[in-house]
């Protein structure tokens, strides 16, 4: 499903404190051991790219058999081999062969909405059925547990993703993304599955758009509901490539992808497919194919007509716009992109009458925080302008290097959520509100600074505890959240946002918090 650079250490962490903190971990357990097994621990974490196996290795309950494989893994330089090692270590520690009753069928709803304890699999493609059935019958119920223990894939704005998108591998060593039901959305999984094989008929195995382009979906290999946790899990093959937003988040010149980005959606919309969720970071690209993933905002109509222009308009003025592009490109870039579909220029900012299309969400949550809940278009087009002023890259001041303001909004909302808050969204308009007040005031830098300080080191103590708990023993539950840095994010955040009336107060409150953050 996706592809992603994996570092031994913890590079991007320029503090320190991070690489620190994992050393001091593993140097307790290490003390513990004999010599050797500390260059077999440093071994694994550069084959493998994270501290999971490394922590393993080290756990004091884990078993001679599953020890000697890691050693076995360090020592070949084998690729396939180690993939086989890779995923026999997890059927030692998991399988529970003949425990599960597994039924496979190739009638989606069956798996959707099954409801008892049968372990049930919807394998599309009837090649797969005896590979899928087999993975099945030999980990029996503890398929859930082997699969939570695996590695996440995370984002290039989160370092930590909480379990939802995982990769492993299947007996023969492929590789395979696979992607819990997220209990927090209800229904999304389900019409994400819905909506994959509508588009998988409509594009009837890839199209060609564009610059002689490749369209692809990642091949869906089974839609599996465990009977005994309830978890459902969609499993596809995994894809080469980089996420187009890695690629953008990149340096270099980046007018070709955005063109190819801009022809791969109207290829869809002329399929009449809304693709809810067209973010870069759910397209692949390994040179001219392109690979879509993500699938639970889709709308695939029954007919295969056009999307009409209109419609495209509103699109656009949806995530895709400045949600999606608008925190990643400059808005110049951006315009070029959606031409004829998103031009901020026509928008009327004293428009009488009702938003007549969907409003995001992002607008209507800080529209609700200063109290209109029934806005003009007039009104929400003035929030959207400057809700895109404050999330449009610039640059930092203090390096020259691209800065991304957009993307600690999502870094707050994402590791609040992580944490449980269930106010997680509010903190998102909160940090909105902060930014745009620090524009109209003259010290944006520092509000954007302050904020993204607070954040990184929830961050940084999120990575730290998530290893913690690897090598006491827990690699399938819920990270325990660093509660010191969460409040202290959160203290923040309030603090500036409760400063925000009085001008001075909180040009003041910028300065001192960002001094202080570091």
């Amino acid at each position: 499903m996706t592809s992603t650079d994996q570092l031994p250490g913890y590079s991007w962490d320029t503090t320190g404190r991070v690489e620190a903190g994992i050393q001091a971990l593993i140097s307790e357990r290490l003390a513990a051991l004999p010599p050797r097994a500390a260059m077999l621990a440093s071994r694994l974490r550069a084959v493998t790219g994270d501290c999971r196996l490394t922590a393993l290795y080290l756990r004091p309950d884990s078993p001679n058999g599953v020890v000697q494989l890691c050693e076995r893994l360090v020592s070949t330089r084998n690729a396939q081999e180690r993939a086989l090692l890779h995923h026999e270590i997890g059927r030692r520690r998991f399988a529970r062969p003949g425990t599960a009753e597994v039924r496979l069928t190739g009638d989606l709803e069956q798996v959707l909405m099954a409801t008892d304890r049968r372990t049930r699999a919807y394998v599309p493609d009837p090649g797969h059925r005896a590979m899928i059935g087999s993975l099945l019958n030999d980990f029996g119920t503890g398929f859930p547990d082997f699969v939570e223990s695996q590695h996440e894939v995370p984002g290039p704005n989160a370092r930590l993703r909480q379990g939802i998108v995982k990769s492993w591998r299947l007996p023969d060593g492929t590789r395979v993304i696979s992607k819990r039901a997220n209990p927090a959305k209800p229904g999304r999984f389900a019409q994400e599955q819905v909506a994959y094989r509508a588009i998988a008929c409509r594009l009837a195995g890839g199209i060609t758009f564009g610059r002689d382009r490749q369209l692809r979906l990642a091949p869906l290999l089974a839609t599996i509901r465990d009977g005994t946790s309830g978890h459902v899990y969609a499993v596809w093959q995994w894809v080469p490539g980089k996420t187009a937003e890695s690629m953008l988040l990149a340096p270099g010149e980046h007018t070709g992808l955005l063109r190819d980005y801009r022809d791969l959606m109207d290829a869809l919309l002329e399929r009449g497919i809304l693709w809810g969720d067209l973010s870069p970071r759910n397209v692949l690209v390994h040179g001219r194919i392109h690979h879509l993933v993500d699938f639970e905002k889709t709308q695939v109509p029954g007919e295969d007509i056009p999307v009409p222009h209109r419609e495209r308009g509103a699109y656009c003025r949806g995530q895709i716009g400045v949600e999606e592009l608008g925190v990643l490109c400059p808005e110049a870039q951006v315009r070029a992109c959606l031409y004829g579909y998103l031009d901020p220029d026509t928008w009327d900012l004293n428009a009488p009458g009702p938003v007549p299309f969907p409003p995001r969400p992002e607008v209507t949550a800080v529209l609700t925080g200063r109290g209109i809940t029934n806005p003009d278009l007039g009104t929400y087009n003035r929030a959207d302008r400057q809700i895109w002023q404050v999330r449009s890259p610039d640059r930092d001041p203090a390096t020259g290097q691209p800065r991304y303001p957009g993307l600690v909004n999502f870094r707050v909302e994402h590791y609040l959520s992580c944490a449980g808050r269930t106010d997680a969204d509010d903190y998102d308009r909160k940090t909105t509100e902060i930014l745009i007040a620090g524009r109209r005031l003259g010290c944006f830098d520092d509000a954007v600074q302050a904020v993204a300080d607070a954040v990184d080191e929830a961050e940084r103590q999120f990575v730290v505890a998530e290893v913690a708990e690897l090598i006491a023993g827990n690699d399938t539950g819920p990270i325990p959240p660093p509660h010191t840095a969460i409040h202290a994010l959160v203290d923040r955040i309030d603090a500036l946002d409760t400063a925000r009336p009085d001008p001075g107060g909180f040009r003041s409150a910028c300065t001192t918090l960002r001094k202080d953050g570091r």
